[in-house]
Formats: structure tokens, C-alpha cells, sequence
């Protein structure tokens, strides 16, 4: 069976997911993308073993996002002919998958993810779009709680509707966290960062929508007591590192310090360093940044207002959670996780969590949404 899966670009940790399912008996898997990378990615990425065809796309950046106009799907969807559609997002992409599903007969996957406060944050024209194009699915795929909300409120009845959890690259970072001893890393990493005795670690790219603001103000509500002890430990890139550099300066030495981003393979000794992931976004689809955390024996304080929240974090058992956006709910929940003396059973219990977000089950979830779409229109 040709199962063609459309998306923007590949991201490492979907590249195991992909590896999965080409390993699909009876499949042949060409992945279509729009673009090798975005303006805001450096990542490094190994697919050359998978099946990858780039299309000519109008691209569009737009804030801290990119929008594509793949012209040259529906031939490169001629020449392949495939059996069954998976298209990502919901756009201009899964408007022509519908398009040549509808001319050639071909079901379609819908893999959304989304959320019920970044679909009140659209505009009109994607309130509408949106549940038009998941009406006509034949299946839709969501990573957890969060999509399947949004899904069932559209009008997508609950038996089209399957759940993929969204995974990192659990195996490759397993690897990389057994090889490092983790004493002697953390002890290194504080010494050449000059940081204190505690890190608060903040990992993603440094836009709007991650919620660096907010956070920066929490921090000033905790108590200078508290704060003493800690370093806010920002890794990654973006326009607002500028923000980032100027609150260090008017901050005590080494209580916020700023790394650029680095390559995935490069942040598990921060995770392991690091006592406290913080994730304040004001709105991400998932966070990876979460998944990768727990799996590193890190408790989380995360934003009710990301993707992820519902499905990994357990307040009181594995983290806590909080709208960054109540400034004051957002500095109390963070002042508690800097003092919570459980902080190591809290990581524990996060890791446990995190063990069955892999990718071999997001790969299940996609088979399962392929076998739905596959069934005859009245089941």
C-alpha cells in the first residue's frame, strides 16, 4: 500500500516515527515536504534513508511561524499515487490533499495538532477551514487530550478520532543519557556556565509564543530569598534573546544565564544538570521540550496553555502546572517548585510517565488512524 504523509519539513523527532512506519509490513511510505528546514530550525537531521520528496513550495514567514504553498503536490501525488492520504496541520497542504483525495478517490488522514486556545486565537478564515477540512477526513489523528477536544468540537465523532502521543527521540536520548555520568556533567556544565547550586532550565526557541516575557516577570515575583540559590537557564535562540541578555544585566551575577541553541544531541547534559524544567509557553501545539525533560528524571512546572499539559503532567506527582499569563499564579507555582523538597521523587515519577510517549506507540497511532480511514464509509 503507498501511504503518502505531507507535512512542512522533518523534524528529528519525528524521524524515528517515520523509520516505524516505512518498516510497515505491506507499506510504502514517501514522506512530501514543503522545505528542508525554516528560518528558525537549525537542527541537524538524518532521513537520508528514508523516502523524502521536497516539492516546490511558496513560503511566507510569518511571526514566529511559516506558511506554505506546496503549488507542485498534486503532480508529485500523480506520479506517486497513493492509496491513502496523511496531511499535517490544516492549510493550504490539506486543502489539495483533500482536493486530490476527492478527484482520486483516495481517504485522508487529518493529523492535527492543535489546541482549544490557539483555535479561539485564530482568525475567522481558519474557524472555518478548520472544521470543514476535518469534516471531510476520513480519520483524525491527534497527539492527546487537547486535539481530541478540539476535534470533538467541530463535529468529528469520537470513532474517527485516534490518538498518536507525541514522542522525542526516546531511544537516542536513553542512549545519551546512560553515557554520561551525571554527576561529573553537571558538575562540569555549572562550572563553565558559573552557575548557582540550583538550575531552572528553559529550553526552546526564545518567541512570543514560549512565553519568555511572563516568565521573566514571575522571576522577579519570587522571593530574592528563594532566588538566591537558583539560576534561570535559558537554552536556545531567538529575537528575544536581546530581552533575555538585558534582564541578566539587571539581575545578581549568574542568576539568569542565556545559552544559544544547541543540536538535540547536545541538550541531555542540561537536562541533567538542570533540577526544574520551567515551560511557560502561551500557546505551543505539544512541547517536546516536556517529553524530553521527564524522560531525564526532570519534575516540570508547565502552562496549562500547552498542548502537552493534560496528557504528561500530574500536579503534585510529576510536576505542577499554571497559566503564565496570571502572572501571580504563574510566580507562586514557580516559587513552590523551587521549594518543594520532593523534587527528586517528583523527577522520578516524571520519567515513569513519560515511558509510554514513544515513538513506536505515535507509529501505532498512525496505523490505527490508516486502518480507520480505510473502513468502508458506514462504519
Amino acid at each position: 500500500m503507498r501511504v503518502a504523509l505531507l507535512t512542512n519539513i522533518v523534524p528529528p523527532y519525528r524521524v524515528p516515527v517515520y523509520r516505524a512506519l516505512a518498516d510497515t509490513p505491506d507499506w510504502r511510505l514517501r514522506v512530501f515536504t514543503n522545505a528542508a528546514t525554516e528560518f528558525d530550525r537549525s537542527w541537524q537531521v538524518d532521513a537520508a534513508d528514508l523516502d523524502v520528496e521536497c516539492v516546490p513550495s511558496f513560503s511566507l514567514v510569518r511571526g514566529h511561524r511559516t506558511l506554505h504553498i506546496p503549488w507542485a503536490l498534486p503532480p508529485a501525488l500523480l506520479r506517486f499515487r497513493p492509496q491513502v492520504l496523511i496531511s499535517t496541520e490544516l492549510g493550504a497542504r490539506s486543502l489539495l490533499a483533500f482536493a486530490y483525495g476527492a478527484l482520486a478517490r483516495v481517504p485522508l488522514v487529518s493529523w492535527i495538532e492543535t489546541t482549544p486556545e490557539r483555535v479561539a486565537d485564530g482568525g475567522a478564515l481558519r474557524r472555518w477551514l478548520h472544521p470543514w477540512l476535518l469534516a471531510r477526513a476520513a480519520a483524525v489523528l491527534g497527539p492527546g487530550s487537547a486535539a481530541r477536544q478540539v476535534a470533538r468540537s467541530f463535529g468529528v465523532p469520537d470513532p474517527r478520532i485516534v490518538d498518536a502521543p507525541n514522542a522525542h527521540d526516546s531511544e537516542s536520548f536513553e542512549k545519551r543519557l546512560a553515557a554520561l555520568d551525571r554527576d561529573a556533567v553537571a558538575r562540569d556544565l555549572r562550572a563553565g556556565l558559573g552557575t548557582r547550586s540550583r538550575i531552572a532550565l528553559v529550553v526552546g526557541r526564545l518567541f512570543d509564543v514560549k512565553g519568555v516575557r511572563p516568565l521573566l516577570e514571575a522571576w522577579d515575583h519570587v522571593p530574592s530569598s528563594l532566588r538566591r540559590d537558583w539560576t534561570l537557564l535559558f537554552v536556545g535562540s531567538g529575537p528575544l534573546a536581546g530581552e533575555i541578555a538585558r534582564a541578566r544585566d539587571t539581575h545578581q551575577r549568574a542568576e539568569i544565564v542565556h545559552v544559544p541553541a544547541v543540536q538535540p544531541a547536545d541538550v541531555v547534559p542540561f537536562y541533567a544538570a538542570a533540577d526544574l524544567l520551567v515551560f511557560p509557553s502561551l500557546g505551543d501545539v505539544w512541547g517536546f521540550a516536556v517529553n524530553e525533560a521527564m524522560a531525564c528524571g526532570l519534575p516540570v512546572l508547565c502552562s496549562t496553555r500547552a498542548g502537552c499539559a493534560a496528557d504528561l503532567i500530574r500536579p503534585g506527582d510529576n510536576g505542577w502546572l499554571a497559566d503564565p499569563r496570571n502572572r501571580a499564579a504563574f510566580a507562586a507555582a514557580l516559587g513552590d517548585a523551587m521549594s518543594c523538597g520532593r523534587r527528586r521523587a517528583l523527577g522520578a515519577a516524571a520519567r515513569e510517565s513519560v515511558a509510554t510517549f514513544t515513538p513506536a506507540a505515535t507509529a501505532a497511532g498512525v496505523r490505527r488512524a490508516v486502518a480507520q480511514a480505510l473502513l468502508p464509509a458506514s462504519e
